[in-house]
């Protein structure tokens, strides 16, 4: 079973505005558009997890409503087929039969929504090798930067790997971060995420009810490998929260979203103190 805080929330896909001028507030009358499916969907080394919902109105507030009346398959490159079930208290689709993914195997989700048929394929990597993981800082001008160091190696030394890392303070997101693999040499890959400054700690949370990283913090890392459509979708996700642009997708039948095949590797949970912190610069 995939825990809650398996999956990465997507970004609402259709940003909300609120204008206004210094007397009075000036609304808006926008025209209507036909909402979009979007699917959050995994299988992986760990289990199944499909997530569906709709784009919200221009105009409204709140997360898009789960989708649970749809019908949702997973299959392989050898012809096994399986109907996913609707789990109501994690709102997502999952397996009935503990299915998990086989890496070199490549896997198709197939959805009916609204009467509308969906399709997707991904191919499922070889899992990651964590070597080492610390915090570290660094100074630049007059900016105190800390840092999530991750070290390790490739399941393949000969070709180009694609990765998300995603850290975790406790049972939610902290900072995620994607990876194409272009700088490891032999096999070896070496990742900075950027936490927080040491500004951010002292002013604690932000105006956006942001909390900065924290003495006592414990942090733990899920890097996923997977193929390179997967690292497409999150660097477009990335550029899509400067820019009024939807990330690229996978999915065929006109859907937002991705549907992966990832291999996930746990290094485990490490506390944050700023004295033990490395200073390697």
């Amino acid at each position: 079973m995939i825990q809650k805080t398996f999956r990465i929330l997507l970004a609402p896909l259709i940003a909300v505005a609120a204008f206004c001028a210094c007397e009075r507030q000036i609304d808006f009358d926008y025209p209507p558009a036909d909402m979009s499916v979007v699917f959050d969907g995994q299988i992986s080394n760990e289990g199944v997890d499909v997530r569906i919902s709709h784009t919200r109105p221009i105009g409204t507030k709140g997360k898009g409503e789960p989708v649970g009346d749809a019908q949702v398959w997973i299959a392989d490159d050898e012809g096994k087929e399986e109907q996913l079930v609707y789990d109501d208290s994690r709102g997502c689709f999952t397996s009935a039969t503990g299915l998990v993914g086989i890496p070199g195997h490549t896997y198709q989700m197939r959805a009916i929504v609204d009467g509308r048929q969906f399709e997707a394929t991904s191919t499922m990597q070889g899992a990651a090798v964590v070597d080492t993981v610390y915090f570290r800082w660094i100074k630049a001008m007059s900016v105190k930067l800390y840092f999530y160091y991750v070290k390790g190696r490739d399941p393949r030394v000969n070709e180009r790997q694609y990765a998300l890392c995603r850290l975790m303070r406790g049972d939610e997101l902290f900072r995620w971060t994607y990876r194409s693999g272009r700088g490891n040499v032999n096999g070896i890959f070496e990742y900075d995420i950027v936490c927080s400054t040491q500004k951010e700690m002292d002013d604690g949370i932000d105006e956006d009810g942001k909390i900065p990283l924290m003495e006592g913090d414990s942090i733990s890392l899920e890097l996923l490998t997977f193929d390179r459509p997967a690292w497409e979708f999150y660097q477009s996700l990335s550029s899509s929260e400067r820019t009024t642009a939807n990330p690229v997708t996978n999915i065929k039948g006109g859907a937002q979203g991705i549907f992966m095949a990832a291999n996930i590797t746990r290094p485990g949970t490490i506390v944050f103190n700023k004295e033990k912190a490395f200073n390697e610069r």
